[in-house]
C-alpha cells in the first residue's frame, strides 16, 4: 500500500510550502493533518538547531519526520518535515523521502538522523 506523503519545506528556493510528490504545492493538508501549522519549526527536535537533527511524530493515523534543514533557506528556523498518512518509524519514513522526494533528499549534505521521539 503506498501512503499519502507531503513534504512542507523548500524545493528550489526559499519559501516553505507543503508539496505533493509532483512538487505542486496542496496547502489544503497544513488546515487538515494532525498537527496544522507546527509542521513548521514545531515539530523539528528542540534545543540546537543542527542540520539533520530529526524528531518523529505519531497522532491520529498519521506519521510526520521533521528536521532541521538550511539547503536552501539559509534563515535559523528553517526546517523540512514529512508527513504520511500511517504509522511509520524512523527508517520507514526516510525510505518514504527518497521514493517521494528524491530530489529534495539529493540535495542534503548532511545525514538526517533521528534525536529523540515525542508526540
Amino acid at each position: 500500500m503506498t501512503p499519502k506523503v507531503y513534504y512542507y519545506g523548500c524545493m528550489d528556493r526559499p519559501g516553505h510550502h507543503l508539496y505533493l510528490p509532483t512538487t505542486t504545492p496542496d496547502e489544503s493538508v497544513l488546515r487538515s493533518n494532525p498537527w496544522k501549522y507546527d509542521v513548521d519549526g514545531g515539530l523539528a527536535p528542540t534545543g540546537p538547531q543542527i542540520e539533520g537533527l530529526a524528531s518523529v511524530h505519531h497522532r491520529r493515523g498519521w506519521t510526520a519526520l521533521s528536521f532541521w534543514d538550511r539547503s536552501v533557506d539559509h534563515r535559523p528556523g528553517s526546517c523540512s518535515t514529512l508527513l504520511a498518512r500511517g504509522d511509520w518509524d524512523f527508517s520507514q519514513m526516510l525510505e518514504l523521502f527518497q521514493t517521494h522526494f528524491p530530489q529534495v533528499v539529493s540535495r542534503f549534505k548532511f545525514e538526517i538522523r533521528e534525536l529523540s521521539r515525542r508526540n
